[in-house]
């Protein structure tokens, strides 16, 4: 494979070693290697990865991309450490409390890979210019609000970096992707003495495909969780927090108040979220964290690889039945 353990000695030049994977890191990601090709892993070595929000979900994102080997990952998080969040969060487990998440994450991150350079950046998400998000090969937010997210992803676009977020609550949880005009290779072997067939998928920001209401682009048997990620946004929106699982009873009949709203704004006459729907949002589970941030992380390598089928374009996890579904929302410029 070309693997030289000393680059310096084999007096190769800086964009030769760049281009070059070492005997330690070919050990390191063999099997990765084997999996996807020598070619997406030199493109992980080089990729800069910008996380906002380190919950639960952004905690399984961040591990998986850690471990793939790539070359940074910039975390922004200053949520004040609570107990409450070391059943979903495993970075924080023995921290001391009211540290922000990122800082206090951050030797167990390193652990995971001495390779991948880890920073915190302290500043407030919305203190960063678009430029800021120029230096990025891949974004992904969680634990904001709608707002954010929607300018977040607005500057990644203008800046052509692919933007990913996505949440959980409870039983349920969601993925988006906008990877602006995206081409790939499929990953199923081409057929002899031919080259692989080159897709390309157009993509859209996040604000614009939640503005489609149903019967004007949407489908009327959208997914029952697109319409709970709606509600659950809406609810954080207006109270600027999730749902407080020590409050219940109250947090439910808020809930009810804001899916109503939803459906109105949505254009949605039936009613697809039940009140047992809203009685499992609260909290984070780790196992619904590990499914979506799986799925998300692994979504993020196919990106930057330009292998494999890319979700297209909301990914959807209802944890009761334990499925996931792809809806395309797509609103051309």
């Amino acid at each position: 494979m070309g693997v030289k353990r000393d680059r310096e000695a084999a007096g190769m030049s800086n964009d030769h070693e760049i281009n070059t994977i070492t005997e330690d890191e070919a050990a390191l990601y063999d099997r990765q290697i084997r999996l996807w090709g020598l070619d997406c892993q030199k493109r992980l070595r080089e990729a800069k990865i910008l996380i906002i929000g380190l919950n639960g979900l952004g905690a399984e994102v961040v591990k998986n991309l850690t471990l793939s080997g790539v070359k940074s990952i910039t975390i922004m998080d200053e949520t004040p450490v609570n107990v409450s969040y070391s059943c979903s969060q495993f970075f924080i487990s023995g921290c001391e409390p009211h540290q922000g998440r990122a800082k206090a994450s951050k030797a167990a991150i390193q652990e995971l890979n001495p390779n991948v350079k880890i920073e915190i950046d302290s500043e407030h998400v919305t203190s960063k210019p678009g430029s800021f998000y120029a230096q990025f090969t891949a974004v992904f937010a969680t634990d904001v609000p709608l707002s954010v997210l929607i300018r977040v992803n607005k500057m990644c676009h203008s800046n052509n970096v692919p933007f990913y977020c996505g949440d959980s609550w409870g039983f349920y949880g969601y993925g988006f992707l906008d990877l602006l005009k995206h081409s790939y290779a499929k990953t199923t072997p081409p057929k002899k003495d031919k080259e692989p067939t080159v897709h390309t998928l157009d993509y859209c920001p996040l604000g614009p495909a939640l503005g489609v209401k149903i019967g004007a682009g949407l489908n009327r048997k959208i997914n029952k969780v697109y319409i709970l990620m709606n509600v659950m946004n809406n609810f954080r929106e207006m109270n600027n927090r999730c749902p407080n699982p020590e409050n219940r009873d109250a947090e439910i009949e808020e809930l009810k108040s804001v899916r109503t709203f939803t459906l109105q704004n949505l254009g949605c006459q039936d009613n697809k979220i039940s009140d047992e729907m809203l009685g499992c949002v609260f909290g984070e589970l780790s196992p619904v964290c590990a499914v979506i941030g799986g799925v998300l992380a692994n979504e993020i390598i196919k990106g930057i690889s330009h292998k494999g089928d890319p979700i297209h374009n909301f990914l959807l996890f209802d944890g009761e039945t334990c499925t996931g579904a792809v809806e395309t929302i797509i609103v051309r410029e």
